[in-house]
């Protein structure tokens, strides 16, 4: 199995992951303002208004990963071997990321019932959903879930283990260790989900999506378990949104 990226060989500091942060949000940011202004000026329809935050969430992603495979690449001369997208050993990736993927969803299960139990009986609060989940079950028709859904299943998961275990973890592990590595790229991990609610069991998934990128040297096992997660959430989404089980 070919090494991963040695610490040695993490050339970027805390500066490019903010300048990879500051960059996706602010030219999202821009695309935002030149498709409300298209569809005020020129293209006034009710679908444009509809697939907006679908085509933003797919730009602001498809930026996070380009941008950091650049300044890994083309900047630090790391190769894509190297970085973690090692074709070799899938199986064992294959493996490990689908077993990975139903243990964090199994889990995160558990603590979001448990945790959302206690707030509501101890506080009388009502936990709000996450906007993705809120957006998927607001959906207007099938076709908008699903491309909803593709995004969550297939973009966000390769993007995101881009970023956050190919580029992230690795500089957290050379700076901190390996056990330290993977606490503190858990929570940056859940912290990127803003929300407070969501924290401890994203800060978990994150710690073992880490956890899988380390044990098989591959960023396919991290991505694997990643999109297995969002398909079985967004398997139970479905059912309470389309078959009206719950």
């Amino acid at each position: 199995m070919a090494e991963m990226l040695t610490d040695s060989k993490v050339k970027w500091d805390l500066a490019d992951i903010i300048l990879i942060l500051s960059l996706t949000f602010g030219l999202t940011f821009i695309v935002f303002l030149g498709l409300e202004w298209l569809i005020e000026t020129f293209l006034q329809f009710d679908y444009l208004r509809l697939i907006k935050p679908l085509l933003l969430n797919l730009i602001q992603a498809l930026l996070l990963a380009g941008l950091t495979l650049f300044l890994a690449v083309v900047k630090y001369g790391v190769t894509l071997q190297e970085f973690g997208l090692k074709n070799k050993n899938f199986r064992v990736s294959l493996k490990y990321g689908f077993l990975g993927g139903v243990i964090i969803c199994l889990m995160i299960i558990t603590i979001n019932n448990f945790f959302y139990g206690l707030v509501s009986n101890l506080f009388g609060i009502e936990v709000p959903a996450q906007q993705v989940i809120y957006n998927l079950l607001n959906s207007q028709t099938l076709l908008f879930f699903l491309l909803q859904s593709s995004i969550i299943i297939i973009i966000a998961p390769v993007t995101e283990e881009i970023f956050f275990r190919g580029f992230v973890y690795p500089y957290c592990k050379s700076k901190m260790g390996k056990t330290r590595g993977l606490i503190l790229n858990g929570a940056l991990f859940g912290l990127a989900h803003f929300s407070l609610w969501v924290f401890l069991p994203t800060f978990l998934g994150g710690v073992i999506l880490a956890w899988l990128y380390e044990k098989t040297n591959s960023l396919y096992s991290s991505i694997i378990a990643h999109s297995v997660w969002n398909l079985l959430v967004v398997i139970v989404i479905y059912i309470v949104w389309y078959l009206d089980v719950i």
